[in-house]
């Protein structure tokens, strides 16, 4: 089973699986969940699992979203705890991974960049390596590597092949001691590892949750002992550990509380260098310290001056919790504690703009008012109206968006994306701002900082200088 999970996966990846496969459950989420049940609790037994035992399994695994009329009898009540889940289990695997590389990069590796005046106690130069003994380019190639190897090898990968004819010549353009230690030390695992490792995530969730909480796949992609080579169930996982949240959560567990307090400040910078993107006329603005000197206070991080609006962004670095993912009672208030916090900030700005604006002429008082929250991961407010209807009370218009819908929206021009706002903030309910319109008039356009920052990816340069060298060799032989 696990063989045609990675199988299944890998054409995915490819996008070599027929449309009407998927229509019937074979999704890469289903397959991921096949996968942990089976390794949590299936044995090895005949017959051996084929094709259709898949698509069986992923089918029935598709229906298994329910809260139970028992458990919760408002049919309101268990929608309000089914969406965030169903939203959670599936939004995520539907991003670009090269746009969470190059975003990893931007804020944790060698694009990276420390706010003006910020002294850092944890995330300073070399905090990578000092965890792992690899610098993050290095971890983030490596993964590539094997994430590309893995989807073309039917969800297989060995570092025994590093030996073979395959990668002959090729010590200068990666390094092999570094994907080795990616592979063993952060991608691998046992069938008993991974079975003590679920059962610390599904053990306390209620029988409806089980199927959304925590996949140790996630962590740890690949499973030996269980084929001829190491197999990874859900190849998708695997480019995933070189995303934001993964490194995040590595820095956390090994760094502590300063690093999510301290990633709060890169990441603020990170969305002004984003919205340095955008063409003028326009003006960036940090944040202002106001009011009396002994009480005074932060304004909003940013403010962005467009043509007949102001905006007012307020950043947020943390992740999506657990109870998010499961739909448990405690989900709202994860969400209390990062977009909410957010409107309470943007509402205190909004109503203390004169004694901003006293401090720095260029913040236009005459321009209707729009506010963002701009989160490192996605927490989907868009697509989830129980969550809006949950929120704190925006006193202007605010919308929500993710770092990966700024990158989006930072390519419109000016006046584009004034005007979407504009008319988010006509079309806001209770002043919540949905912002698809604007995401879908951003569609297409590519962000110069993501492209370019992705073209620099070292590995990438270096196996097209080869390629180049190899052509020319072939050239000048003389029996090309």
């Amino acid at each position: 089973m696990l063989t045609r999970c990675a199988e299944a996966t890998a054409a995915i990846g490819r996008g070599e699986l027929a449309d009407e496969l998927k229509a019937f459950g074979l999704v890469d989420w289903n397959i991921a969940d096949v996968a942990r049940t089976a390794l949590a609790w299936g044995g090895f037994q005949r017959p051996e699992a084929d094709g259709e035992t898949l698509l069986k399994l992923c089918n029935m695994n598709a229906l298994l979203i329910d809260e139970g009329e028992a458990e919760r009898p408002d049919p309101s009540d268990r929608l309000a705890h089914l969406l965030p889940r169903m939203i959670f289990e599936q939004f995520p695997r539907q991003r670009s991974p090269y746009g969470l590389v190059a975003r990893t990069l931007l804020l944790f590796g060698s694009a990276s960049e420390l706010p003006p005046d910020f002294t850092p106690k944890v995330m300073v130069p070399g905090w990578f390596e000092s965890i792992t003994g690899l610098t993050l380019d290095e971890y983030v190639e490596s993964v590539f590597i094997i994430w590309t190897e893995t989807q073309r090898r039917n969800g297989a990968f060995s570092l025994d092949w590093l030996d073979g004819p395959g990668y002959k010549g090729l010590e200068h353009v990666f390094s092999f001691d570094a994907l080795r230690k990616t592979f063993t030390e952060h991608l691998l695992t046992t069938p008993d590892k991974f079975k003590t490792a679920n059962r610390r995530w599904q053990d306390r969730a209620t029988s409806p949750q089980k199927k959304f909480a925590f996949n140790p796949l996630v962590n740890r992609p690949f499973i030996e002992g269980v084929a001829e080579f190491p197999i990874a169930p859900w190849v998708q996982a695997i480019v995933g550990k070189a995303s934001p949240a993964s490194i995040y959560h590595l820095g956390f567990e090994k760094l502590g509380k300063w690093f999510p307090d301290e990633l709060g400040h890169v990441f603020q910078h990170y969305v002004g260098r984003q919205l340095a993107l955008i063409k003028q006329p326009r003006e960036v603005i940090p944040e202002l310290r106001y009011g009396p000197a002994h009480s005074s206070i932060d304004s909003s991080d940013w403010f962005l001056d467009l043509p007949n609006l102001l905006v007012l962004i307020d950043c947020k670095s943390r992740q999506p919790t657990e109870s998010l993912r499961t739909g448990s009672d405690g989900w709202i208030e994860s969400i209390a504690d990062s977009t909410g916090h957010g409107i309470k900030q943007l509402n205190e700005s909004h109503r203390n703009i004169d004694a901003i604006a006293a401090l720095n002429p260029r913040i236009d008082l005459n321009k209707p008012r729009v506010g963002l929250v701009v989160t490192m991961e996605p927490f989907y407010i868009n697509e989830n109206w129980f969550v809006r209807e949950r929120l704190v009370e925006a006193e202007f218009p605010i919308g929500v968006i993710s770092a990966g819908e700024l990158e989006s929206l930072v390519m419109l021009s000016p006046y584009e994306l004034a005007q979407a706002l504009h008319e988010a903030s006509e079309d806001a309910e209770d002043n919540i701002m949905l912002l698809t319109p604007a995401l879908d008039s951003a569609q297409g356009r590519e962000n110069s900082l993501i492209v370019s920052t992705f073209d620099s990816i070292k590995l990438i340069a270096r196996t097209a200088s080869e390629a180049e060298r190899l052509r020319g060799e072939d050239d000048s032989s003389p029996n090309s």
